[in-house]
């Protein structure tokens, strides 16, 4: 049960990931308070997208290996880029508002306690 989220994590993060690499702009234009972050730099877009799509299959490959390392080292992406816009909105206000903070900050969260949740089971090799 407890790797269910992390398949669903996974499955956001690598859309997301598809989305700033396939159509930065879209997804620019799209997702409230994006536009206020300042002008649209269509390859730090893509390199935000790669950073997604690297958690998504570290975050999908840990679930379905039942493997909290690698689940861990997929959260780390959305984790660290939640808190970034924590500080981010603690020193200067913010941008985008509430809404945009749930949108960084809740992925992390979810993801980081999913891997929590998981069994620390330790394989032995024969």
């Amino acid at each position: 049960m407890t790797r269910f989220p992390l398949f669903v994590l996974a499955a956001w993060f690598a859309i997301t990931a598809l989305w700033l690499l396939i159509s930065p702009a879209g997804f620019y234009a799209t997702i409230p308070g994006v536009a206020e972050s300042g002008p649209l730099n269509v390859h730090f877009a893509r390199d935000v997208g790669l950073a997604f799509a690297v958690s998504a299959a570290a975050l999908g490959c840990g679930a379905h290996l039942r493997d909290w390392r690698i689940a861990l080292i997929g959260a780390g992406f959305p984790t660290l880029h939640g808190v970034l816009h924590v500080i981010e909105a603690l020193h200067h206000g913010g941008h985008g508002g509430a809404e945009a903070l749930v949108g960084t900050v809740l992925p992390g969260l979810l993801a980081l306690m999913s891997v929590w949740m998981m069994p620390r089971v330790r394989q032995v090799a024969p």
